[in-house]
């Protein structure tokens, strides 16, 4: 029985004693070459590989297969024992040099009968074990009697996983691949291994594959494939049928189609003739749909198609099928675009509802070819805002922000009024003024329109004004406006369809989590996440990424880590376009989980790329997190030199972002410049975003910036620290309220037993520096026991999180002073010279200098100012490191 081909199964397969090797059956391009590389890089320098490469030349040949393997001594050669013996001989050299030898038979059908069963009886007389790697439908292979009788076992080659296609790119690229790229050119191949390549060929020739830091990053492309896989497809569509390359064109050029469709244009017998052959799929559900196997192909298949044939084309589809205006989105863009590459006219109503489309359905190439064309002066403002928005999403900041304004200057009616509101939004969010650009065009619209009306009275055009105030006021931290607004309009029978109401109770996710109401918050995400999920998919992917991503966030601020770490999986999002656009949101929500669990190494592993994709493609605002967590992340790994790139970045940035993330990036700088030789100015910025936070209710937050100033050695904030605790609503409470009330008594129990509880909460870190802090209570009252049993405990738990740095491990894994350095030390922070030190204690200066020396090298100081300041910490709250 075959079993789906992977490494481990394989490799398994061939250390198994029993097993004469195995049969690996697979179409060409599906990766059989890859995969085979794998195996023998796991089976390890303890094995000898032999490679035999038969071929149609040398078929022809008796043992030319073999002949062609062992030397050029035997190339002559026609006899069996003599080809045998020398094939024989290899093997025995190869058991001289390793544990295991392995005969691997490439294009199992091209070998000849002579060769084959010289082969046979090597692999039935020695312990070398054979690997046949052979195509489908290859019956004729002689080797193949082999797993007839039983010897071999059969993996059938199937497409690469995501996991797998990471490998393979990082192979051919030679360096590390972000996952938004592996998991876009995943989607686009289909796994394909040709296919692959030829997207990364494309890529690479049209600039949109890129590196970043060292990852390879991939810019949204036009699916352009390489010269070396667009003549291998060129060939696979030649060997099609006249009928069957028809109905190829046609799926290339409408994109899905109903089944019914289809029959209706050709016969049964070539729509199977693709389908057997790979070429589509058909997705289940209410109407059976056809698709390209591999959606990456279609571009390339178009752009094989005259003008000509492809009009002929559309005229035999339309006879059958032509989709209305309210067809679905989909259908709509495919066919509007299909008919303006042919120059047959579309209806200015057709061409603004398929911009509209294309842009709600983050499609930006063809979002922008649609709304650059030329309509009748009453659809021109409302195609201007398409173009607008297109703009904004292919980075055009400054185009889109003219055309934004232009057509809200032209509008003549309410609804196109919203729609020119709304770009003007989008085309100005990263603006530092986008205040004042908003309440601008705001005023503009009601001088109009007439004043927005609210409540009962108001129509869709006033609903999605008020949209776009919520939002508005959501990024810009106003949580009080903000809450009102988004409340009054989930109740609002206008909004009562599932993208209205998914988008605004995602953004009332944000902001229940910003003002500490976690449990209110979770719950809501739950909603949001049935609906991003439902089986029949979501409507709008424009909406769906801010509202996943803000769901998730909602879920890490509770401390839910199972169900984030489930939502970040890539299969969320099955528009493949929607994974580049999401990469940097996605990576970013998985460092923000790692690093509240205390897992640095991680989240240092995708920030990264994410810091790389936002840099590319951030309309969400949220590039101060990334770069805040990465400079925090590398000061807790103690490289504190490689902090201040991504902090100069943040400090020197001059776009507007999104203000609860703007603060929660900045609290984490601040703690990494309070870790990094830059205290006074960290702490200071912590208290002042500290107070910021308790100023506007944004309690989740200000937990946040409490616990970084903990972490610095900021105890006097722990009163206040549990007081919030006490007022935030999450299902981690007990956690945040023991951790407090630990801090506050410093009962080396009590802090033992925090420790604990953070653990059974996922809050790794503050477990084991509680756990530091309670050892060295214990150790400081005297009581050997519970110090050296917390101790251990420790150890175990550091094992886990080894080469972090934390304030606290260095406060209690620091050296110890003597009583007498600790005195001078103490005079030192004062401003005293050493002068007035020797006189005042009656030592020689000498003295003084001596106990100084060796302070600075067991403390590992530098100056007298980092002396001054060790103490002056631990008199604010640490206890004091002396003997």
């Amino acid at each position: 029985m075959a079993r789906r081909a992977n490494v481990g199964d394989i490799v398994a397969q061939l250390k198994d004693k029993s097993s004469r090797g195995v049969l690996v059956v697979g179409p060409r391009g599906a990766g059989k070459t890859w995969m085979l590389g794998q195996v023998l890089a796991a089976l390890g320098s303890g094995s000898v590989t032999i490679r035999l490469s038969p071929s149609k030349a040398l078929s022809s040949v008796p043992f030319g297969a073999v002949n062609a393997r062992v030397g050029p001594n035997l190339v002559r050669s026609s006899d069996y024992y003599e080809v045998l013996n020398g094939l024989l001989g290899q093997i025995r050299a190869g058991f001289e040099a390793a544990e295991s030898v392995f005969l691997m038979v490439d294009n199992g059908d091209q070998i000849d009968e002579q060769s084959a069963a010289v082969i046979m009886q090597v692999i039935m007389s020695t312990d070398a074990k054979l690997i046949l790697v052979d195509q489908p439908g290859s019956h004729h292979t002689y080797l193949r009697e082999l797993w007839r009788d039983g010897h071999l076992a059969r993996f059938e080659l199937e497409s690469l996983k995501t996991q797998d296609v990471q490998l393979f790119l990082e192979g051919v690229l030679d360096g590390k691949v972000a996952s938004t790229a592996a998991n876009y050119l995943s989607s686009r191949s289909a796994g394909n291994p040709l296919v692959l390549k030829g997207l990364v060929a494309g890529a690479m020739e049209e600039g949109s594959l890129h590196q970043v830091d060292g990852v390879w990053m991939l810019d949204h492309p036009g699916d352009k494939l390489g010269s070396e896989s667009r003549d291998f497809l060129q060939m696979e569509l030649d060997h099609l049928s006249p009928e069957s390359r028809r109905i190829v064109d046609i799926l290339a050029l409408a994109g899905p189609l109903p089944l019914d469709v289809l029959l209706d244009l050709t016969d049964a017998e070539s729509v199977d003739d693709i389908q057997q052959r790979d070429l589509v799929d058909i997705d289940s559900g209410t109407t059976l749909t056809m698709r390209l196997a591999r959606p990456a192909t279609a571009g390339p298949i178009r752009k094989m198609i005259p003008v000509g044939r492809s009009r002929k084309l559309l005229a035999e589809v339309s006879n059958v099928f032509l989709p209305a205006d309210n067809a679905g989105p989909e259908l709509l863009i495919n066919f509007t675009r299909w008919a303006v590459d042919c120059g047959v006219p579309v209806s200015d109503v057709r061409v603004v509802a398929a911009a509209t489309w294309a842009n709600q359905l983050v499609r930006v190439q063809d979002a922008l070819q649609i709304s650059s064309l030329q309509v009748g002066p009453e659809s021109v403002a409302a195609l201007l805002a398409q173009q607008a928005i297109a703009y904004m999403n292919y980075k055009s900041g400054d185009q889109a922000r003219a055309l934004a304004s232009r057509s809200l200057e032209l509008a003549a009616t309410a609804d196109v009024g919203a729609s020119a509101l709304r770009a003007v939004h989008a085309a100005n969010f990263a603006d530092p003024d986008y205040k004042k650009h908003f309440e601008e065009a705001l005023a503009t619209y009601e001088a109009k329109f007439g004043a927005v009306h609210r409540g009962r009275k108001a129509k869709r055009a006033d609903i999605e004004v008020q949209l776009l105030e919520a939002m508005a006021a959501v990024t810009l931290g106003e949580t009080a406006d903000a809450s009102k607004r988004i409340n009054e309009l989930l109740i609002h029978p206008l909004t009562a369809n599932r993208i209205d109401q998914t988008l605004l109770k995602s953004m009332l996710c944000e902001v229940l989590s910003t003002t500490g109401r976690m449990d209110a918050a979770s719950a809501l995400a739950f909603e949001v996440i049935a609906e991003l999920e439902a089986p029949d998919g979501f409507p709008r992917p424009d909406i769906a990424i801010l509202a996943y991503a803000r769901a998730v966030s909602a879920f890490i601020y509770d401390g839910k880590w199972d169900i984030v770490r489930q939502a970040l999986e890539p299969s969320v999002f099955t528009n493949p376009d929607l994974m580049l656009f999401s990469g940097g949101l996605r990576d970013l929500g998985s460092a923000m989980m790692h690093t509240r669990r205390g897992h640095i190494d991680e989240a240092i592993a995708v920030l990264g790329p994410s810091i790389a994709a936002l840099t590319d493609y951030d309309p969400w605002l949220v590039l101060p997190s990334a770069l805040g967590l990465l400079a925090y992340g590398l000061v807790m790994r103690g490289d504190p030199d490689g902090a201040q790139l991504p902090l100069e970045r943040l400090q020197s940035t001059n776009r507007r972002f999104s203000r609860f993330y703007q603060v929660e990036g900045y609290a984490y700088a601040a703690a990494a410049m309070a870790m990094s030789g830059h205290a006074a100015a960290g702490v200071k910025q912590l208290h002042s975003l500290a107070q910021e936070c308790q100023q506007h209710g944004y309690l989740g937050t200000e937990m946040t910036v409490l616990s970084l100033l903990v972490r610095v050695g900021e105890l006097q904030v722990v009163p206040r620290m549990a007081e919030v605790a006490g007022r935030i609503e999450s299902s981690s409470k007990a956690y945040y309220t023991e951790w407090a009330e630990a801090l506050l008594s410093q009962d080396p129990i009590i802090l033992d037993r925090a420790s604990v509880t953070a653990m059974d909460y996922g809050f790794e870190l503050v477990a084991v520096e509680l756990a530091t802090q309670a050892q060295k209570r214990f150790d400081d009252d005297g009581k050997v026991h519970r110090s050296r049993k917390t101790a251990s405990k420790v150890v175990s738990m550091r094992e886990q999180i080894p080469g972090l740095i934390s304030p606290v491990f260095q406060a209690v894994d620091r050296p110890k002073m003597t009583r007498r350095e600790h005195e001078i030390a103490l005079l030192v922070a004062r401003g005293e010279s050493n002068n007035a030190i020797a006189e005042r204690l009656n030592v020689s200066l000498r003295t003084v200098e001596g106990h100084l020396y060796r302070t600075f090298i067991k403390l590992d100081l530098q100056s007298r100012e980092q002396l001054a300041e060790l103490i002056n910490a631990d008199r604010s709250g640490e206890r004091v490191f002396s003997a």
